[in-house]
């Protein structure tokens, strides 16, 4: 996990974000990120990546990726990626895609931040955006 200093594909600086190992080793080498030990920054996200991962707050319920790959067609999948399991968010009850977004719902309010992680499934003939 890194901490950004400047903003990066939709993410804001001051932001804990995970992403590819190499991306991140590359945006540390370039001065735009430090080595977090996070938890990831929670809330809803805005970027153009194909996966990632965000945060639910405790007593959070849901949260929106915003994507301008993700249509209402588009298949989704996501995961709670915690080290440790919350007691009471035990799993994603829904993922709804709609025109440029997507909202990850848990089957109840977390008590303390949840992790999860996400990917856009491109099929053959599909390309992303970014």
């Amino acid at each position: 996990m890194i901490l950004l200093s400047r903003n990066y594909r939709g993410y804001l600086a001051g932001t804990i974000v995970q992403l590819q190992t190499s991306m991140e080793a590359a945006l540390i080498a370039q001065g735009m990120a430090t080595t977090s030990a996070g938890p990831v920054t929670p809330g809803a996200v805005s970027t153009d990546l194909s996966m990632g991962r965000l945060g639910i707050a405790a007593a959070g319920t849901s949260v929106v990726l915003t994507n301008p790959n993700i249509t209402t067609e588009s298949k989704v999948v996501g995961w709670l990626s915690n080290a440790a399991a919350d007691g009471t968010a035990l799993y994603i009850t829904r993922i709804t895609p709609a025109a440029g977004s997507v909202t990850f719902t848990l089957n109840a309010a977390a008590t303390a931040a949840v992790a999860i992680d996400w990917a856009v499934i491109l099929f053959a003939g599909e390309v992303a955006t970014n």
